[in-house]
C-alpha cells in the first residue's frame, strides 16, 4: 500500500469513526440529534395533529364510548322489568314457554325488544327451571366432567 492509500483510508476511518461522535451523520446532511427548537416544532406538529384527528372523528368516538357503556350495563335489565318477568314465569312454573301474544304483551309491559325476552327466557329456564329431575342430575353430572 503506498502513502497515498494509508492518508485515503485514514480520512475513511474519520468518516465512519469521528462522524458519528460530532453529530452529524456519515453523508454530512445535518444533525442526527433534533436541536431543541426543532423538538419544539415536532411537539407542536404533533399536538396540532393530534387535535385535528380528535375533531375529525369525535362523532365516532363518541359513537365507540356510547357503545362500551351500553356494554357495561348490558348483563342488567331493570329492576321493575325483572320483577315483571319473574312473575310471568312464577305463574307459569310447570311450562314456562310463552306464546306469541304473551311475548309481545311482555315486549309492551316492559319495553324490551322481543330478543331480550326470548334471551331471559332461555337464560332462565337454563339456570332455574328442570322438567324433570333425573334431566337435572344429568346435567349436573356433565359438568362435573
Amino acid at each position: 500500500m503506498s502513502d497515498d492509500e494509508d492518508d485515503n483510508a485514514d480520512s475513511d476511518t474519520d468518516l465512519y469513526d469521528g462522524g458519528l461522535d460530532s453529530g452529524h451523520d456519515i453523508v454530512g446532511l445535518g444533525p442526527l440529534i433534533p436541536t431543541e427548537s426543532e423538538r419544539s416544532l415536532m411537539e407542536r406538529v404533533r399536538q396540532e395533529l393530534k387535535v385535528d384527528l380528535k375533531q375529525g372523528y369525535r362523532a365516532k368516538i363518541a359513537d365507540v364510548r356510547e357503545e362500551i357503556l351500553r356494554k357495561r350495563r348490558a348483563g342488567k335489565l331493570p329492576g321493575d322489568t325483572t320483577s315483571r318477568l319473574k312473575a310471568w314465569w312464577q305463574s307459569h312454573s310447570k311450562w314456562p314457554y310463552p306464546t306469541e301474544d304473551e311475548k309481545a304483551r311482555l315486549v309492551q309491559e316492559t319495553g324490551l325488544q322481543l330478543k331480550q325476552i326470548n334471551n331471559w327466557f332461555i337464560n332462565q329456564r337454563k339456570r332455574n327451571w328442570h322438567s324433570n329431575p333425573s334431566s337435572s342430575t344429568t346435567l349436573k353430572s356433565k359438568r362435573k366432567r
